[in-house]
């Protein structure tokens, strides 16, 4: 059975600045929902609190999520305090989404609650772009000093590999980590044709951390290029107003187009006809854009940032371009890539290929697997022995009584670890150990031989596992673990 077969019944309470119906949701809201929908189709009872804006209703349902809105935009940080120390026994985890400031659940639930901080990106240096003094040393303090106390020992969830690098770098926090990447859309079977003449296609909220005045302010030199250049924005935001006038100011508007708010078959129509998108923002948790534009097939560009360098491989559904490189620069050189429609099919291959590593089911499966594991440390008043580390373990045996073996994996590894079984060869990917304690595991295991070595970011990401000639393949849906077993050991 997997994670959230198991969580059925559990009452679970997602803790988010904003829900998808907010006219400023993003990525994070997109990513907050697609989970919790999914846990609501495993019969979980899953409430999402938000803050309430103008015109929407206090309560809803949608697809099984129960959504609460209380409080605005900074208010909703105590009216969260007040629902949670309302509905103190009501909970059985909270998972809480810090989108720069948390909501500090830990103060307000009892202890046999399992209280789960979610990370898309580290916002240390972006306090400055949106506050003045003394507020933005004020949000450094809640993000960093004050959220690693109140979180001190509770499980962290990042979306990528440089999230968690940030954390611990950045935010100081000593907590074991665990990865769970953004989905991926389902890829669509009507072809949206690919415009004839040079498209650039930016979807983004328009803030001034995405930095899409970059792109406008490369577009007179990319003009003189390529002069049936455009470009077509779709999204809104606060930095809106003053993109318009800077179109107008550079003499570009009229190879730009302002669409605003879009519904989601006119963002598949403008990606798919698109040569390329770029994401010029100054960092990102992931970029949940890049996989949209993918799964239509479009490359992205984006500059060589946290976030973004996971979600785009140089040179295979995308450019990663280096601070001190012109923007135009780089736009000119992926464009003459993708001059000859052969090589935009080739790259546009590559780029479904990679978005279809992604799935929003195996996004809601891993948090599940997170959920149920803290549930279940927290109920036994324990702390894991696992010693908190960062890597990751790709290993693959055969054996000779596997069935004895699964039932061995069913009792020595965690929740979040990952295996799947093809005949007699295992796969393992083990999180939060280095090889030795996971060659300690595999003896326990009865294990003798077997091919192990360090996951890199891109397979701890997409699941990979070690073939025969070690290059690494795609696990398969996992059969395992069984998270009902009751007996649990961490093998290291």
């Amino acid at each position: 059975m997997t994670a959230l077969e198991h969580i059925a019944r559990t009452n679970v309470l997602f803790l988010n600045w904003r829900d998808p119906a907010h006219p400023q949701a993003g990525g994070a809201e997109a990513y907050c929902y697609e989970i919790a929908r999914r846990l609501t189709g495993s019969d979980a009872r899953v409430t999402l609190f938000a803050a309430r804006f103008p015109g929407s209703r206090a309560s809803e349902s949608a697809d099984g999520v129960r959504i609460l809105r209380r409080g605005g935009t900074f208010g909703v940080y105590l009216a969260a305090a007040a629902h949670l120390l309302r509905n103190r026994h009501t909970y059985d985890a909270v998972v809480d989404f810090q989108n720069g400031i948390p909501f500090f659940s830990p103060l307000f639930t009892p202890r046999w609650t399992a209280n789960i901080c979610v990370i898309h990106h580290i916002h240390q240096q972006q306090f400055d772009l949106f506050f003045r003094w003394p507020m933005n040393t004020v949000g450094r303090l809640l993000e960093k000093q004050i959220s690693r106390l109140t979180y001190h020992g509770r499980a962290v969830v990042v979306v990528s590999p440089s999230t968690r690098q940030g954390v611990r770098a950045e935010l100081g926090f000593h907590n074991p980590i665990y990865l769970v990447p953004n989905g991926s859309p389902r890829p669509h079977t009507s072809p949206v044709a690919r415009a004839g003449t040079p498209t650039i296609t930016v979807l983004s909220r328009m803030t001034p951390h995405k930095r899409v005045d970059l792109l406008l302010k490369a577009l007179p030199e990319l003009r003189r290029a390529w002069p049936q250049l455009r470009v077509e924005l779709a999204g809104d935001g606060s930095e809106l107003p003053r993109l318009r006038a800077l179109a107008a100011d550079l003499g570009v508007d009229s190879a730009v187009t302002f669409h605003g708010h879009v519904s989601e078959d006119k963002k598949r129509e403008l990606l798919g006809r698109a040569w390329l998108t770029v994401v010029p923002s100054v960092a990102e948790g992931w970029g949940l854009t890049v996989i949209e534009a993918n799964t239509m097939g479009t490359p992205a560009l984006a500059f060589d940032v946290p976030g973004l360098r996971d979600a785009v491989r140089h040179g295979h559904n995308g450019w990663l371009v280096a601070g001190d490189v012109p923007l135009s620069r780089a736009i000119a050189t992926a464009l003459t890539e993708l001059r000859d429609a052969s090589a935009r099919d080739r790259t546009a291959r590559r780029c479904r290929a990679w978005s279809a590593s992604f799935s929003w089911d195996d996004s809601a499966e891993r948090l599940a697997q997170v959920v149920l594991e803290e549930t279940r440390r927290v109920h036994r008043h324990v702390r894991s022995r696992r010693r908190v580390s960062d890597l990751a373990v790709l290993t693959r045996f055969e054996a000779r009584d596997g069935d004895a073996v699964e039932r061995a994996l069913n009792t020595v590894l965690r929740e979040t670890d990952r295996w799947s079984r093809r005949g007699d060869s295992f796969s393992l990917l083990l999180h939060g150990c280095d090889e030795v304690r996971a060659f300690q595991a595999l003896r326990r295991l009865g294990v003798r031989e077997a091919v192990l070595r360090l996951a890199h970011r891109r397979e701890e990401l997409v699941r990979p596992e070690v073939s025969d000639a070690g290059a690494p393949e795609p696990l398969p849906a996992p059969t395992g673990p069984r998270p009902g077993a009751r007996a649990r050991r961490d093998p290291a």
